[in-house]
């Protein structure tokens, strides 16, 4: 490809095309970056630029033959969930409203102060099952993938095959079933007492004396929606002058197949849950586009649009989750002493894809390689979070070489995500 055109692609795409929102979250994938807060723009190499920045595939100063510097990945396998979906994942096995319905049916059988007491155990069960998830975003991002990458002195290229589910929803506590549950365990609280705490609450009961299960009337729901994305691509970079600059620059032209998933169901009762899928057969095409500067032999800059071309896909409710173009730019420094450092950054808003919190995303991250050993560090910031989404994100991660074989980990549990991810790779 000539370079004037090259030069009239980017002044389009950097200069003019509109930024809008995306449905889907960036996306870290591999335990290098995880490892470095997610950042990984102008820091990947051929193992992950496929992922980032096509553009690094080029950026090597010597060429493949002598350095090896490409590499084999396989498997590379990411795994990202929201602390508050283990708590929903808990209402769902322990089901306490059941609980609390076979409660009050046993104290109507038998009233005592044993079974009232039951009662009001399953009713502060209940309670604080719910408190932790109430009102709060769940996410869940996973990914499993083949990398080939091929860097090399100014040109590089690479395939990527992957599949990724990524999905998020809300669970919604309503008011009516907050004061429900205060109810019951203030009346509860009356009877087992004697009258001597708690107040009476004569509306949870019938003209018999019997404690009405009204269960059946709560409200809190758990809502959600995810996309399975199947995905294959090939990366190709050169290294080109624009504007008198010696710039390198990528494509990773790719399609894309995805599966929609629906979720709706009461937020304590895993049995008034119903989920729907539905497959979106076609194959899109979209492009990830991308371009990277070395200032200096320390310090480079990255820049990249991913899913140039939106993508869409459709649900069984009759909506669609749509995908569009996401820009992330990124820093890089090398140094002798202090390491490797990255610092990248969002430059959009990414929606949610089931109504939970959206993301744009600051991360910083470092790599201090000890003989065999790479250890790295990170930390990221979740500039448009809500309430626990808004805290900042440790990250932590190790990889060992041995001869041409690399495994890499990392694992995050700060804030409000818990995440882990490994990888195998040979270097050619």
């Amino acid at each position: 490809m000539s370079q004037p055109i090259l030069r009239l692609i980017f002044v389009f795409l950097f200069s003019f095309y509109p930024l809008a929102v995306s449905a889907v979250p960036f996306g870290t994938y591999d335990p290098r970056s995880i490892a470095m807060g997610g950042a990984g723009v102008a820091s990947g190499n051929s193992a992950n630029a496929v992922f980032f920045n096509p553009s690094l595939l080029a950026q090597y100063t010597s060429r493949k033959h002598r350095a090896r510097n490409s590499n084999y990945v396989f498997p590379v396998v990411s795994l990202s969930v929201s602390k508050v979906a283990e708590g929903i994942a808990d209402l769902a096995d322990n089901n306490p409203e059941q609980v609390l319905s076979s409660s009050i049916a046993t104290y109507n059988a038998s009233p005592n102060q044993a079974t009232a007491e039951g009662v009001l155990t399953a009713s502060r069960n209940l309670q604080n099952d719910l408190e932790p998830v109430a009102n709060e975003s769940v996410f869940f991002d996973g990914m499993v993938g083949m990398v080939i990458g091929i860097g090399d002195r100014r040109e590089g290229g690479a395939f990527v095959i992957s599949r990724r589910f990524v999905g998020d929803g809300l669970a919604d506590q309503t008011a009516a079933d907050k004061q429900l549950l205060a109810d019951y365990i203030e009346g509860l609280d009356f009877v087992v007492s004697g009258g001597t705490s708690g107040a009476p609450h004569p509306e949870l009961f019938d003209v018999n004396g019997n404690l009405l299960d009204q269960t059946n009337s709560l409200t809190s729901t758990a809502t959600g929606r995810g996309l399975l994305l199947t995905e294959l691509g090939i990366a190709m970079s050169w290294g080109v002058e624009l504007f008198r600059n010696k710039i390198d620059v990528g494509f990773t032209p790719k399609f894309v197949q995805g599966t929609t998933y629906e979720y709706n169901g009461a937020l304590g009762n895993s049995q008034l849950g119903t989920t729907e899928r539905k497959e979106n057969e076609d194959w899109q095409f979209t492009m990830d586009v991308g371009m990277s500067k070395a200032l200096s032999d320390k310090l480079k800059l990255g820049l990249v649009v991913k899913n140039l071309v939106p993508l869409d896909f459709s649900t069984k409710s009759g909506g669609n989750i749509k995908i569009q173009p996401q820009l992330r730019a990124g820093a890089a420094y090398r140094s002798a002493k202090w390491g490797y450092w990255a610092l990248d950054v969002d430059m959009l808003e990414n929606k949610s894809v089931g109504g939970g919190d959206n993301t744009q995303y600051l991360s910083l991250g470092g790599e201090w390689l000890v003989k065999a050993w790479a250890l790295r560090a990170g930390y990221k910031q979740n500039l448009v979070g809500r309430g626990d989404f808004s805290k900042g994100i440790f990250t932590a991660g190790t990889g060992y070489r041995f001869a041409s074989v690399s495994f890499d980990i990392a694992y995050v549990d700060s804030g409000p995500e818990r995440a882990a991810s490994l990888q195998m790779s040979r270097r050619f």
